[in-house]
């Protein structure tokens, strides 16, 4: 599978983007459970949500959290993900290294 020059570049940096109710997986494990993030749009002009889902099997719960939208980076899950861009339709993050 070839991979274009730009995607390449996204996928070296940890660059992604999420839209409003779009879900990322961040971690998961062999036993069957997971830990998504999932973008939750902008509940104001200053402020935007992310949630933290968890799972397995059939069953799990969510966290929801807000962040002003001057925010450089925010933590999730003990990993750092720098803010690239916030747009009520689109999140721009980028994986610490």
């Amino acid at each position: 599978m070839k991979v274009s020059a730009g995607k390449q570049d996204r996928a070296m940096n940890g660059t992604f983007t999420l839209a409003t109710g779009e879900r990322k997986t961040i971690k998961s494990s062999l036993f069957g459970t997971s830990q998504d993030m999932m973008y939750c749009g902008m509940s104001s002009e200053s402020t935007f949500s992310i949630g933290l889902l968890f799972s397995k099997g059939y069953q799990g719960h969510a966290l929801n959290f807000y962040f002003p939208r001057k925010s450089s980076y925010i933590i999730l899950d003990k990993r750092k993900y720098y803010i690239v861009d916030v747009k009520p339709e689109t999140i721009t993050l980028q994986l610490s290294e």
